[in-house]
């Protein structure tokens, strides 16, 4: 029985290894490198917002480690010193969004919302809008000519 197993692998790495070899010879199998590009001009605002999330979550994920509840405003606010409060007006969180009342940013849930663990969490449509509202208030036209690198550098600091 042993024998048989080892005759059938042997016959399945032969045949793994003509058949790469017909296609890497052949042309049909190609690799090719692409270098990265920045996102900026031309690229939709959904895709910018996109972006623009995974940056911000990679430093608090590399400084604050990995939130249990989800990413909220408190984590960005502690890592980008150019954020304000201001800047998560309306941001879409999991269950309802961001307000600022009497210069506090507040969690507002619709009424009668289901909550769940996770209610607080920015969505990833609310990075769309905290996006835009950095770029209002830096005076960054991230529609045109404005660049991720730029609003990155304002939040920096």
């Amino acid at each position: 029985m042993r024998k048989a197993i080892d005759i059938i692998l042997t016959i399945n790495l032969l045949l793994l290894a003509v058949v790469t070899t017909y296609v890497w010879t052949t042309g049909r199998l190609s690799v090719e490198f692409v270098e990265p590009q920045e996102a900026s001009v031309g690229q939709s605002l959904d895709t910018l917002g996109y972006i623009f999330g995974e940056t911000l979550k990679e430093k608090v994920l590399l400084s604050q480690g990995e939130p249990k509840n989800g990413y909220v405003p408190t984590m960005f606010l502690k890592e980008f010193p150019g954020l304000v409060s201001t800047d998560f007006e309306d941001v879409e969180a999991s269950i309802g969004k961001y307000t600022v009342v009497e210069g506090q940013l507040v969690h507002v849930n619709p009424p009668g919302a289901m909550l769940h663990d996770t209610p607080d969490a920015i969505a990833r449509r609310g990075y769309e809008t905290l996006l835009k509202n950095v770029a209002v208030r830096t005076g960054i036209d991230i529609e045109r000519e404005g660049t991720l690198t730029q609003i990155m550098a304002a939040i920096s600091l």
